[in-house]
């Protein structure tokens, strides 16, 4: 009884206190699912039409692009890849141009890119944008399977951070419970760390478990290996920020007992496609309504918000590999390639990328990039950082030791010095110079 009070009175309620468009969006995200394929196009050309009019009147960055292309926008009217006809937006783009990218008129909500593809980027939301991202993440939700009664837990790295102001703590307690949602706190991959994970799945049995794939994936073998009687811990998981493999997804739904499922976002976006029931997990459904996902084979995804008038994001070149079809019941991504988050292990214990890199973006601060070297000559990984500001190497090391002393070779480089690896000279976190 208690969740469906949460999420039919007091999400309602506190929307309307923070004056968010949050639902009304989901019933329109919802109509436009009810639309015949034609329609749909027709409401998307119509959608990027509406924002390439704004972009060309209130956006100096794209105005002057447009003047230089010869872009006539109403050709887009007639066919939507009249949008190729503009330069591809790449993160280099952005930090160069950005204050002539932003929207003017209003407060706009910062976002800042993980770094996983390249470069972390700052991104900026209008209130609008923010509401439809919302809503997006909802309906992805109801595509899981999952109503707003079913308790779900969010996987979350425990980062030492000092406690938010009590009125803070209390918003966001009354957030969680409005999304019947539970935070499981994650530091490492111990016995005892997984151990109480699995206990807490075991005792709260969530309808929805989301987190790192790396995370759930290590739950998943401890219950293997401990050889814990097989249950059904929750009934759907759905991934947040790295890629699945057949084998991760294999060992979890096996060791959970439940399905699996998959969605593809950023920062820069939110949720832009998600994973139907009946579909493989690397067969994901294009949100059309918010997005235009332009057709690849195993090459750069290029994606337009059409959503967000705070930072308007023409032909983004995401940084991410995939193939992408325009089918006769919507757009889909295949086998999508990018943000695969690798697992060190530091003073004999393992830790996930996404871990060290919640640490250092939210703990550390001021930190431009990362990158974890293995290599034979030392017998601890190297910690390469970028840091934001010069003379800022000791008090970013002296908050690294409070968290591994001695099991990092901490090193301080430039932007330039980071490695690149594959044929696509690729980002990655973690390079393995190990012979």
């Amino acid at each position: 009884m208690i969740g469906y009070f949460n999420g039919y009175v007091l999400f309602p309620l506190l929307e309307k206190l923070k004056k968010r468009e949050i639902l009304t969006k989901l019933d329109k995200l919802r109509a436009y699912e009810e639309l015949t394929i034609e329609q749909q196009m027709k409401a998307q050309k119509e959608s990027l039409h509406k924002l390439l009019t704004y972009c060309n009147k209130h956006i100096p960055f794209y105005k002057n692009l447009f003047q230089e292309n010869n872009f006539q926008i109403d050709k887009v009217l007639d066919d939507i890849k009249y949008l190729h006809e503009l330069p591809i937006l790449t993160k280099k783009d952005i930090k160069t141009h950005y204050e002539q990218m932003k929207k003017k008129s209003e407060w706009l909500f910062t976002r800042k890119t993980g770094g996983s593809t390249g470069q972390s980027v700052y991104f900026y939301y209008d209130r609008s944008g923010l509401d439809w991202t919302a809503a997006i993440n909802l309906y992805a939700l109801e595509m899981a399977g999952k109503k707003r009664h079913h308790r779900d837990i969010h996987i979350s790295s425990e980062l030492g951070l000092e406690k938010p102001p009590w009125k803070s703590k209390i918003q966001d307690t009354i957030k969680l419970f409005s999304q019947n949602r539970k935070r499981l706190m994650i530091t490492s991959f111990t016995d005892k760390n997984l151990k109480e994970m699995y206990s807490t799945l075991k005792s709260y049995k969530p309808y929805l478990l989301q987190g790192h794939p790396s995370s759930v994936y290590a739950i998943a073998e401890y219950i293997a290996k401990e050889k814990l009687s097989l249950r059904k811990l929750c009934d759907v998981f759905e991934p947040s920020g790295e890629m699945l493999t057949d084998k991760i997804v294999n060992s979890i739904e096996r060791n959970l007992g439940c399905k699996v499922v998959n969605r593809y976002g950023n920062a820069e976006f939110g949720v832009i496609a998600h994973s139907k029931p009946t579909d493989s997990y690397n067969k994901l459904k294009v949100f059309n309504s918010a997005f235009y996902v332009e057709d690849c084979d195993q090459s750069n995804l290029i994606i337009t918000n059409l959503a967000n008038y705070g930072f308007p994001l023409l032909r983004y070149d995401t940084g991410d590999v995939g193939t992408v079809k325009t089918e006769s019941n919507g757009t889909y991504i295949y086998d999508i390639q990018g943000r695969i988050h690798d697992t060190v292990e530091i003073n004999n214990e393992d830790f996930a990328t996404h871990y060290i890199m919640d640490y250092l973006d939210h703990r550390v601060k001021h930190i431009r990039e990362f990158q974890i070297i293995l290599t034979n000559s030392t017998p601890s990984p190297v910690l390469a950082i970028v840091p934001e500001k010069e003379n800022d190497e000791e008090r970013i090391s002296k908050l690294i030791k409070e968290r591994w002393n001695d099991g990092l070779n901490l090193k301080f480089i430039k932007h330039d010095e980071l490695k690149l690896v594959g044929w696509r000279q690729k980002f990655r976190h973690v390079i393995d110079q190990r012979d």
